[in-house]
C-alpha cells in the first residue's frame, strides 16, 4: 500500500478569491475523491497542522491518503497538478510505501555517508 501526504498553506490567490469560488472548488474536489475512492485512492482524513508539536511541518493544512499501488498514488499526485490545486496553494508532498519499522530500520542501520 502507498501513502500520500500533503501539507499545504494557502496562497494570496485563494485568500483573495470570492468565497463562491472557494466553495466551487472544493465541491469539485469532494466529486473528485468520490471518483477516485471507486479506483482505490481513499482520503484517510484531512486536517489542521498541530504547531505545538517539536519539529513541525511550516504549512498549515494535511491529507492522507492510501493507494492501492505506486501508480495510482502517482496518477493522484498529477490529478492534483491537473486540478490546478497549486496555483491557490503552496504544498509539499511526501509519497511512499507502508512497510514494516523492521525494514526501515534495517536500511537506515545500512546507511553510509555518502550514500547520497
Amino acid at each position: 500500500m502507498y501513502v500520500v501526504v500533503e501539507t499545504w498553506t494557502a496562497k494570496r490567490e485563494f485568500l483573495a478569491a470570492p468565497v463562491k469560488f472557494r466553495e466551487e472548488l472544493f465541491a469539485g474536489i469532494k466529486a473528485a475523491m468520490a471518483e477516485m475512492a471507486q479506483a482505490g485512492i481513499v482520503t484517510l482524513g484531512w486536517g489542521s497542522v498541530d504547531r505545538s508539536a517539536d519539529h513541525s511541518a511550516d504549512y498549515d493544512w494535511f491529507a492522507v491518503w492510501q493507494a492501492p499501488n505506486a501508480e495510482l498514488a502517482g496518477a493522484f499526485l498529477q490529478g492534483v497538478e491537473r486540478s490546478g490545486w497549486y496555483t491557490w496553494f503552496d504544498q509539499v508532498n511526501v509519497l511512499g510505501e507502508l512497510r514494516t519499522v523492521d525494514a526501515v530500520a534495517a536500511e537506515h542501520v545500512a546507511l553510509e555517508e555518502d550514500a547520497r
